[in-house]
């Protein structure tokens, strides 16, 4: 009989540091009836044991093709019927995106846990779950790896500043060609002062907000791991109670050198830029939806479609 150690612990252990062997992602075509290329359902299995939803869909032809990547705010947990409703009913932007010949892919990471950014809780944030997309998009043979942008509204905004100032440098993740970031409620990122518990009555920034308003010296250190010839868009909207935050993202970036365009439309709905949701008679979108895309369009097809 073979001697034991009879204290080591039993059963499984997983070890995060070490790379599982796959693959163990899937993807399939949807069975949903849609006009042009099939939306196709992806799980991508994340270092901890969990499967991230994203749903794609590709322009006819045999790639590969420019790649849109496209996340919206605290949408994390609501998962694949989520990610259709948002492809097939409010996917005005990304047939746009689709029509300009983009692949496309509407993702989702886990729940979003407020305040924890920063900190050393020890569970894995939702801006770890898109650098795990973004490495899972760079493989299919479908995507241009040279060629994949970010297009992020309110807190998908914000996590394309995390994900960025989280490989910054680092040469097992591919980095985005460009970032289109929406009203990215940088909250946490720029280390947001505000009074209070995190609800919209305490978060009223619409104007200016100074230095002394963030965690300046954080914030700069964090933004310092962009690259600088990052190309990156910062679109505002003049009603929203973080404006003044939007502008202030736009400001930093400037400051630290980086490559930074601003936009502001004012629209009186928060998220507006993904479009109308449609209806009977398909989607009808109004005349500031339509500027803002064309805007944002306008920027990807020079950084990421048109990408030398």
């Amino acid at each position: 009989m073979s001697s034991q150690d009879l204290t080591r612990r039993a059963g499984w252990v997983h070890h995060p540091r070490i790379p599982v062997l796959g693959p163990l992602d899937l993807s399939m075509e949807l069975p949903v009836a849609s006009s042009g290329s099939p939306p196709i359902q992806h799980m991508v299995y994340t270092d901890d044991g969990l499967y991230l939803p994203a749903v794609s869909r590709q322009p006819a032809g045999r790639g590969p093709f420019p790649v849109v990547i496209a996340i919206h705010g605290s949408s994390g947990g609501l998962g694949v019927p989520y990610l259709v409703d948002q492809v097939m009913n409010q996917g005005w932007a990304l047939d746009a995106m689709l029509a300009r010949g983009y692949a496309v892919v509407f993702a989702e990471g886990r729940m979003e846990h407020e305040d924890a950014y920063g900190t050393d809780i020890p569970f894995l944030l939702d801006h770890l779950d898109m650098i795990t997309m973004l490495r899972f998009i760079a493989r299919q043979p479908w995507a241009d790896v040279a060629r994949i942008g970010f297009f992020g509204v309110s807190h998908g905004g914000e996590m394309q500043m995390k994900l960025i100032a989280e490989i910054g440098g680092r040469t097992d993740v591919p980095m985005p060609a460009a970032l289109a970031m929406c009203e990215p409620a940088a909250i946490e990122f720029l280390g947001l002062q505000y009074e209070g518990v995190r609800k919209e009555a305490n978060l009223q920034f619409q104007g200016p907000v100074a230095d002394a308003g963030i965690a300046l010296d954080r914030a700069m250190a964090r933004i310092a791991q962009v690259p600088d010839a990052l190309p990156m868009l910062v679109v505002g909207r003049e009603e929203d109670h973080l404006q003044g935050l939007f502008m202030k993202l736009h400001e930093l970036l400037l400051r630290a050198g980086k490559q930074s365009a601003w936009a502001s439309f004012s629209h009186p709905e928060h998220a507006y830029q993904f479009g109308p949701r449609r209806d009977a008679e398909g989607y009808r979108p109004d005349a500031v939806q339509q500027a803002t895309l064309e805007r944002v369009l306008a920027f990807l097809d020079i950084h990421v479609r048109d990408k030398k």
